[in-house]
This record gives structure tokens, C-alpha cells and sequence, in this order.
């Protein structure tokens, strides 16, 4: 489970979205923006077109776990921004996706 610092709450989830920088991938598209928490916060949108209930809940667990270990590699894991992870195709290789977020977050880093 996520730890409730790390989490994106649901309120701003539009916000993110509308308001926010966008680094596409093959499985999914990072949206990004600057918060004032002290740290970051993510959510997952995973929609029904990636496949049935088993599927959607893996690729979160997946996207979850490669987000965090990506996050820690990278050292940033004391800036101020808020993430939304739209998912557009099922992946159920950790590498992969782990992979792709890491080269989102260095694109990121890079604007």
C-alpha cells in the first residue's frame, strides 16, 4: 500500500490534470505539477479499456511499486510535486514499467 504522505487525494485529481505538465510513454502518460506539501504525491488512473478487474488491480501494483523504487533511485523523494499516472496499455512486466517512468521522471526533470 501507498504510504497516505505519498498519496494524491481524489479532489486533486482533476486539477493535476487540467493544470499540469504531460510526458507521454508507451504504456501511460505522467502528468505533473508543483504542490507545497514537502513531498510528492501520486495517483493512478487505470481505466476499464486496459482490461478486466485482476488486470487494472496488477498493472496498480506494479505502477505503484515501480513509482516508488523509481522516485528512490532518482533522489527525489523530497520534491513538491503532485503525479497522475494515466495508464493506455496493460503492462504486466515491473521492468518495463519501471523502466518507462524513470526515463518520464528524467524528461521531467529536464523542462
Amino acid at each position: 500500500m501507498l504510504p497516505k504522505k505519498f498519496r494524491l487525494p481524489v479532489e486533486n485529481f482533476e486539477s493535476v490534470y487540467r493544470t499540469g505538465k504531460k510526458v507521454r510513454g508507451k504504456y501511460g502518460m505522467l502528468v505533473f505539477s508543483e504542490n507545497n506539501v514537502g513531498n510528492p504525491r501520486i495517483g493512478f488512473v487505470v481505466s476499464k479499456k486496459i482490461g478486466n478487474a485482476v488486470m487494472r488491480h496488477r498493472m496498480t501494483r506494479l505502477l505503484r511499486n515501480s513509482f516508488l523504487d523509481a522516485i528512490n533511485e532518482l533522489n527525489m523523494s523530497d520534491i513538491n510535486f503532485d503525479f497522475q499516472y494515466v495508464a493506455f496499455m496493460y503492462c504486466d512486466k515491473y521492468s518495463l514499467l519501471k523502466e518507462e517512468i524513470k526515463n518520464q521522471l528524467m524528461q521531467m526533470k529536464n523542462d
